[in-house]
């Protein structure tokens, strides 16, 4: 055999070495694939944030509202979320930050969520029976009908009281009722020339806008027996379907924050996505004004 063959031969082989092992050996990413997933786990004074988020922003808003949280829970936070890299985000993802509100009203001992597929499953305890369907009747508002909401939640032993389900008084003896009109024209007031601000693509409210429902407390609390609405709406860009669960759970953002806040008044969230406009200007200043949160004194039924 010619020195030419057994040379081509010897390079062949070690061609069709190289294509079988060398691969073997090379580095392998860990970002993650597949489809959006979200844990939060409440356990001994820890709260852990697991799974995978279709984009970045969802991931920035959720750790952050589990860090706000924790704060005045004295928690722990373990971020061991991941974004995907291929595939767009949920529709529920908007929701996250307000679920982790709702989370967080369980007792702290032992408390989770977890959304993955169309199921999303709640495990912890009320403090009563009433606050449990609350839970889970806003949960499912928060994450739309096409998510199935697993309700694994049990009610606190009568032993039991937490803070959250403690008798509320009001501060000041009551006074005559406000007409609708005197509520209304109170709120506008305080809110005229106020923006009540969110984190970018989240429902987390920054410091500016927790700073302007401060001013609206005092207000709610000298009326309590009007009954409000809370409007959410964003501009229009983006996908509409997006934009309407963004713009409610931005509006139940604010509902919990008020009743967090000692507000007994009956408040609703809803949200109205882009299909209610201030301006149909296509300019920066335009769609800061259509993203707004608005107060509706509604006739009691």
């Amino acid at each position: 055999m010619s020195r030419g063959i057994i040379f081509g031969v010897g390079l062949f082989a070690l061609t069709l070495l190289a294509l079988i092992c060398i691969p073997r050996h090379l580095p392998v990413t860990s970002s993650a694939t597949g489809h959006p997933s979200f844990s939060a786990q409440i356990e001994n004074g820890h709260l852990t944030l697991s799974g995978a988020m279709g984009s970045e922003e969802a991931k920035v808003a959720a750790v952050a509202r589990a860090q706000e949280l924790a704060k005045n829970l004295k928690l722990r936070v373990t971020d061991n979320l991941d974004v995907l890299e291929e595939g767009g985000a949920a529709a529920w993802e908007a929701a996250v930050p307000a679920l982790l509100t709702q989370v967080a009203a369980l007792h702290q001992h032992q408390a989770s969520l977890t959304v993955a597929g169309q199921t999303a499953t709640v495990k912890g305890a009320a403090a009563n029976a009433d606050a449990k369907t609350k839970l889970v009747h806003e949960m499912s508002s928060l994450l739309g009908s096409a998510i199935h909401v697993q309700d694994q939640v049990t009610v606190a032993s009568a032993g039991h009281t937490s803070p959250s389900s403690a008798p509320t008084l009001a501060s000041t003896p009551p006074t005559s009722h406000a007409s609708r009109a005197q509520v209304q024209a109170s709120l506008d007031e305080i809110v005229r020339g106020e923006h009540i601000a969110f984190e970018s693509n989240s429902a987390v409210l920054t410091p500016k806008g927790r700073a302007v429902i401060d001013k609206i407390i005092p207000a709610l609390k000298r009326s309590p027996e009007a009954v409000i609405e809370i409007g959410g709406h964003t501009d229009s860009y983006g996908d509409p379907d997006y934009n309407l669960q963004l713009s409610r759970t931005r509006a139940e953002s604010v509902r919990q924050y008020l009743a967090d806040h000692g507000v007994t008044n009956r408040l609703t969230a809803v949200g109205y996505g882009a299909s209610r406009p201030l301006s149909q200007d296509r300019t920066r200043a335009a769609s800061k004004k259509n993203r707004r949160i608005e107060f509706r004194v509604k006739e009691e039924r």
